[in-house]
This record gives structure tokens, sequence and C-alpha cells, in this order.
């Protein structure tokens, strides 16, 4: 598309020119993300294509509204093999990162704050993935404890944390620096703009926390627990693309029955999970730990998410 016909489609689609949807985006952090979104899902399903798969898309709201979706199709993308005749899909979401891990709450605005952060992934206990899912445990417990008092026993669902990747955080910093001397030298050299907002929404900061953000409030089906997250069943696997910490259109890949669910609720994915943790200088590239993997090919093969029929209803015929 040449500049003349992408003024011209501005003007037909967006009653505007060029200058105008740029200043419009500029001063609007929603309509970025959107048009981010919609770029991470075209490069996704070119990506997907590209490594042999067929790729229907998933419409958004079906006729009759967003009560019509199904259950079984709550992603953007049906996939499979090219030339496969068998009728199992795998339901794909892309997501994006969320846009202030960093700044909001003021979470890493200090050189303690970020200090004590970066203590606790680069020098963990021997048997912190215990006590991870020791904690993990006890909150599931301690809640269906409650619900069953409540609801009658016998259909709680089970806790189904994996024990070697357990909790939200699977990334590991060990081996960055050699003590904690090392480590509070290295943040106390770095300057006082690294700490501030504006640093950390250009990549420019102290660290890079590569977080998904999942907001959707979604009611358990057999538990009637509500919670702002996505239930384990609705997708096959989660894309993420990395950009916005990044600047590079690369994704992640889970399978959600592979990651730890929410300890409050075994129906519920987390809200945010953190992939991994970018360091400047240090470590500018992530490193994928199962169940994450940067190929989607790797990740079904390894994990091998739940498979679906293709419901004609939910495709997106436009």
């Amino acid at each position: 598309m040449t500049q003349s016909d992408f003024n011209s489609y501005c003007h037909n689609m967006l009653g505007c020119d060029m200058a105008l949807l740029l200043r419009a985006m500029e001063s609007s952090p929603s309509s970025r993300g959107y048009v981010l979104g919609a770029i991470s899902e075209v490069l996704l399903k070119d990506s997907l294509e590209g490594l042999g798969y067929e790729v229907i898309r998933i419409v958004e709201k079906p006729s009759g509204g967003y009560d019509a979706k199904s259950d079984e199709a709550r992603g953007d993308f049906y996939v499979r093999e090219k030339g496969s005749k068998e009728d199992n899909w795998l339901v794909v979401e892309s997501k994006g990162l969320k846009s202030n891990s960093e700044f909001r709450g003021a979470k890493f605005d200090s050189r303690d704050k970020v200090f004590r952060f970066l203590q606790a992934l680069a020098f963990r206990p021997r048997d912190w993935k215990r006590e991870c899912y020791a904690r993990g445990l006890r909150r599931y417990e301690a809640t269906k404890e409650a619900w069953e008092r409540k609801n009658g026993k016998g259909k709680f669902p089970a806790f189904r944390w994996p024990k070697d990747t357990p909790g939200p955080i699977t990334c590991d910093l060990s081996g960055l620096w050699k003590d904690e001397k090392e480590l509070r030298a290295y943040v106390d050299s770095l300057p006082g703009e690294a700490f501030s907002e504006q640093a950390y929404r250009h990549c420019r900061g102290a660290l890079a926390v590569l977080e998904t953000h999942k907001p959707s409030t979604r009611v358990a089906p057999i538990t009637g627990i509500k919670q702002a997250a996505p239930l384990v069943a609705e997708f096959s696997v989660l894309a993420v693309d990395l950009y916005l910490r990044t600047r590079c259109h690369e994704f992640a890949f889970v399978d959600p029955e592979a990651i730890s669910h929410s300890p409050t609720s075994p129906e519920h994915l987390y809200q945010n999970y953190t992939i991994d943790v970018l360091i400047p200088g240090l470590k500018t590239s992530p490193c994928f730990i199962h169940p994450w993997y940067n190929n989607f090919r790797e990740c079904v093969e390894a994990t091998k998410p739940s498979q679906r029929k293709l419901d004609p209803s939910q495709i997106d015929r436009r």
C-alpha cells in the first residue's frame, strides 16, 4: 500500500487524513492498544500459516451477540495442520503484555524496590518450588473447605499445579549476579531516571517485566466462582505478543492446562503470569521456561493441548 493509498483509506474508512489518525493514536492509549492487538493477530495468523497450519478466524461476537459465543471457542483462531481432514482443532487466543507492569502502584520507582524484586528471582532458596507449591495448595484447600461448607462436598475441582513450575512466575534470574552485594552495586549504578514511568514505558527502565494481561471476567461453570480472569478451558493455546517489552513482534506460547491455575478457583487462570524479566545490558532477550515456548509447534508437541470440534456458527466469515 502506497502513502496515497493509505491516505485514501483513512479518508474513506475513518474520515480523516494520516496526520489526524496519528494525533488520535498518540492521545489515546486505548486506541494504540487496540491497533497493537489487531497487528498481533495478523502476524500470529501469518506465522502459523507459515508453519504449515490451517488458520480460521473466530468471530468476536457471533450472530445473537456475545451470549451466543461458544464456551468451546473463546479464542481468536481455529488451528489445525494443513491438509488434515479430521475435525480436531486447537483454539488459539492472542494477547499482549501488560503495558504498565513496572509502574502501576509504584512497584519499581525506587532502588530498594527494584533490588528486592530482583533479589527474590536471582537468589531463590533451594526449596522455593516446594514452598511456592505448598502456599498455593494452602490457599486452594482453604477455598475448597469454605466452598464445601456452603455447597456440599464432591464437586470442587482438584488442585493441578505443576510441581516443577508452580505459581504465576516462571522466570529465573540466577547467575546474572554472583551475590547480593553485586546485585546491590548494579542497582545503585543505574541513573535515577531508570526508575521513572517514562523510562519503563519506553523500555529504558531498570528492568522490563514480560507479564501477561487477561482481565476478562468469567464465572466458573462447576463452582460458580467469579474471577477477573479467563477459564482454563476457554482455549487450547495462549499466544502472547512480547512487542511492548522486546520491541519485536515475537510470541510466547503456553497450554493453559500446563500452567498453574488460580489457587482460589481451579477453573480459572491467573490474570497475570510473568514469563520473564529483562535486564538492560545484562539480559536483553527472553528465556522461555516450560510450560512457555517461543515456538508454537514445540508447545503443541510437548504439552498436547486440548482439541475442539469446529463450530460453524463461530467462524468469522467477513
